[in-house]
């Protein structure tokens, strides 16, 4: 299984905020995305997703030779859940889980993934009802369960604290063991080194640097986005 992007661009009315983005990823490939707030990371996982609409490129899935790209196929292959504001309040933490289950047809139990991330004792309260780190666990939990194959996470880690940033890094590594493929965007560069294999670093509507994990990321980040006292 590959995942392709091909000269993506996005413009919102007359502002390009993405153009020429290109990017290719294998099965069990963990990529991180980088970049300050504002340059486009958001957008373009918001894009493949196809929550915004493309002014021009192509997205699509290979599997044995063959391209995916008609829309249903495509996204019952992905999952990306852009943050826990967009669960539904009124449900609960367990009929959010079923609904995944069943319209990913996933073969993961529910027991199972909400075990990896001990939510099976919120399974009844609603989403109103909980704190912003039991929403975040409930949003990773839904990724497991998908049991895609493309996965698209914004910034995992807000509201996790240390133990549940442990688990995540095993729900990474996990995903790279059954050949998912992740794309990440992420402040930490720290965690960013930690799960992933490549870092994709975007900057100027575009990604500007795509480079190995294990490469000095901090001198990069700095090289690119941090302006110098002074200077």
């Amino acid at each position: 299984m590959k995942f392709i992007v091909e000269n993506l661009a996005i413009q919102f009315r007359q502002t390009k905020i993405l153009e020429h983005v290109s990017l290719e990823l294998e099965a069990g490939e963990i990529v991180g995305l980088v970049a300050p707030n504002g340059t486009g990371k958001t957008t373009l996982l918001k894009g493949i997703a196809g929550l915004l609409k493309l002014n021009s490129g192509f997205i699509w899935l290979e599997e044995d030779g063959h391209r995916i790209e008609q829309r249903e196929a495509f996204l019952s292959r992905m999952f990306f859940v852009l943050s826990s504001d967009a669960f539904y309040e009124n449900l609960s933490v367990l009929e959010h889980l079923q609904v995944v289950q069943k319209y990913w047809k996933s073969k993961i139990s529910i027991e199972e993934a909400s075990s990896f991330f001990g939510i099976t004792y919120f399974h009844d309260k609603k989403i109103k009802e909980l704190s912003l780190g039991m929403k975040q666990q409930l949003l990773l939990t839904l990724y497991l369960i998908s049991d895609a194959s493309l996965l698209l996470l914004d910034e995992p880690l807000n509201g996790l604290d240390p133990t549940n940033v442990r688990r995540f890094n095993e729900l990474i590594q996990h995903f790279q063991e059954a050949g998912k493929m992740v794309l990440m965007s992420s402040h930490n560069l720290y965690n960013i080194k930690e799960t992933c294999t490549r870092v994709c670093f975007l900057n100027e509507k575009k990604i500007i640097a795509d480079i190995d994990v294990n490469e000095d990321l901090d001198a990069f980040y700095d090289r690119q986005y941090v302006t110098k006292v002074g200077k």
